[in-house]
């Protein structure tokens, strides 16, 4: 699979701030930009945890810590869906 790079300046006091280092904030910036992009229904759930770089059962456990539903409808696409059946 071909992967692109992204790359960007933090600065020190930020991490310092944080009390992590450059690993422990790339890690925690790719699972809140995962759980964000699920939320917002622009990745699926398999490529938010992808991203995220967790298994699936982890990134699960994740969306539950950050008060994420696993399923989350609008009205109008629960109406649709439950028309269907």
């Amino acid at each position: 699979m071909k992967t692109a790079e992204i790359r960007f300046d933090v600065q020190e006091d930020i991490l310092n701030a944080l009390n992590q280092n450059i690993a422990e904030f790339t890690m925690q910036l790719r699972l809140y930009t995962a759980l964000q992009l699920f939320k917002k229904h622009k990745l699926s759930f398999g490529k938010a945890a992808e991203l995220a770089g967790v298994a699936r059962d982890e990134f699960l456990i994740e969306l539950d810590k950050n008060e994420i539903d696993f399923i989350a409808y609008e009205p109008s696409e629960l109406e649709k869906e439950l028309d269907r059946f």
